[in-house]
C-alpha cells in the first residue's frame, strides 16, 4: 500500500528548501565553525576520599530501521549510554527523544503518513522557511530533564522514539519523491567527560541536515553530581545571593566575545541585532566556566555554536568552594591566610607602642 502524503507537507519541505535557499544567498559561502569537540580532561576539584567514578560505554539505541540502498537512503545514528548510573543513562535518553521529537514536528505527518488535522499547516510552513529563526524563552534543560528521572525505569521503553524516526524517515520518502538529492542526517551522539566525581558532565553531540543549503548542530551539556546521584543546575552551583554578580560576569563575557569575534563592528551596534541572553547549558571545564549557545542564540549562523568563557579567578565568592578548582580555593584560602596574617601583625605592633 502507498504511503500518501497531504499537500501541505510537500509545500512545507518545498518553503524550506526554497527558504534555506535564500538564507544561502544572503550569507555568502561563509563556513560557520564546527562545533567544538571536548577532550576528556577532568577539573580537579576537592573530592573525597572515597571518589565516585561513572563507569559508561556508548551504545547504538535500539530502534529499528528500514533497510535502503543508495545514496539518498537517511543516514541516521543515534547512540546513547549503559553506565552504573541509571538516572545519567535515562537523562541522555531524555534529550534524545526531545531533539528527535522537536525536529519531526514541524512537519504535519502522524504515524501513518498523513497530514494532522489539527495543525495550522500554513503558519507552521512560513515558520519551517523564515531565514530567520526567533529566539523563544531560554529553556533551563538540565532543570527539565532532572523533573524527568525523577524516577528510574529500569528496561526504557523507546516506542515512542522509533514513532518519531519512522516519521523522519517518511520525511526523508518525500524528500525523495520531490526530486531533491539531498540525503537526509539525523546525529546524536553522548560524550563522557570528567567521569571521575564528584562531578561527572555527559555533552550531547547532536546534528541534523533535512535539506536546503546547510544542517543544524547542538550541543547540551548534562552535569551530574556523583554523590547525591542528580543532575546539577546552574542555580545549584551559585552561592545564595550571587545570582546578579554572576550575570553581570556572563554578560562582560559576552562583549568580550563580541570583539573577538566581530572585530569591524562595535558592541552596541551587534547587540541592536543580537540581544544578550543568559544560557543556562553550562559545563565546568579546566579553563573556566562555559556557557555554551545553539545556533541563532546570540548571533548569525555563521558564528556556530558561540561559547562564553568565564574564568575560575573571576567566580571566587559566586560559585560554591565545592564546584572551584583546588588551585583557585588554594589561592583563595592562601590570600584569606595572609590577611589573617597581616592584621595580626598590626594588632601586635599597636600592642607594642602602647
Amino acid at each position: 500500500m502507498k504511503t500518501r502524503y497531504s499537500h501541505s507537507v510537500k509545500h512545507q519541505i518545498g518553503l524550506l528548501m526554497l527558504g534555506a535557499t535564500i538564507v544561502f544567498t544572503l550569507a555568502g559561502c561563509e563556513k560557520k565553525p564546527e562545533p567544538k569537540v571536548e577532550q576528556n580532561t577532568a577539573l580537579e576539584t576537592e573530592q573525597n576520599e572515597i571518589t565516585p567514578v561513572l563507569q559508561a560505554r556508548v551504545e547504538n539505541i535500539p530502534v529499528t530501521l528500514p533497510e535502503c540502498n543508495g545514496q539518498l537512503c537517511p543516514k541516521i545514528d543515534l547512540q546513547h549510554l549503559k553506565s552504573n548510573y541509571p538516572k545519567i543513562d535515562q537523562a541522555v535518553d531524555q534529550y534524545l527523544l526531545n531533539y528527535v521529537k522537536d525536529l519531526v514536528q514541524g512537519f504535519d505527518i502522524d504515524s501513518n503518513g498523513n497530514a494532522d488535522k489539527n495543525t495550522n499547516s500554513n503558519t507552521k510552513a512560513e515558520e519551517t522557511a523564515s531565514p530567520i529563526v526567533k529566539m523563544s524563552e531560554q529553556k533551563n534543560v538540565q532543570g527539565n530533564l532532572a523533573n524527568k528521572t525523577e524516577q528510574v525505569n529500569p528496561e526504557p521503553d523507546y516506542r515512542e522514539l522509533q514513532g518519531y524516526i519512522n516519521k523522519f524517515i517518511r520525511l526523508a520518502d518525500e524528500v525523495k519523491s520531490l526530486g531533491s538529492s539531498a540525503q537526509l542526517s539525523l546525529y546524536v551522539k553522548p560524550q563522557v567527560l570528567n567521569p571521575k566525581g564528584p562531578v561527572t558532565t555527559v555533552v550531547m553531540n547532536a546534528s541534523n541536515y533535512v535539506g536546503g543549503a546547510h544542517g543544524s548542530s547542538a550541543q547540551q551539556y548534562l552535569n551530574f553530581e556523583l554523590d547525591i546521584n542528580s543532575l546539577l543546575s546552574l542555580d545549584q552551583i551559585i552561592q545564595s545571593g550571587q545570582r546578579k554578580a554572576f550575570n553581570d560576569l556572563a554578560y562582560a563575557a559576552f562583549e568580550q566575545w563580541i570583539k573577538e569575534t566581530q572585530p569591524d563592528m562595535d558592541s552596541k551596534t551587534y547587540q541592536q541585532l543580537w540581544k544578550f541572553t543568559l544560557s543556562e547549558n553550562f559545563y565546568l571545564s579546566s579553563n573556566g566556566l562555559i556557557l555554551q549557545y545553539g545556533e541563532y542564540d546570540i548571533g548569525p549562523y555563521a558564528v556556530g555554536l558561540p561559547r562564553l568563557v568565564i574564568p575560575y579567578e573571576k567566580l571566587q565568592g559566586i560559585l560554591k568552594s565545592q564546584y572551584l578548582p583546588v588551585v583557585v580555593n588554594t589561592a583563595v584560602n592562601a590570600a584569606k591566610d595572609k590577611t589573617a596574617q597581616s592584621s595580626t601583625a598590626q594588632d601586635t605592633t599597636k600592642t607594642t607602642e602602647k
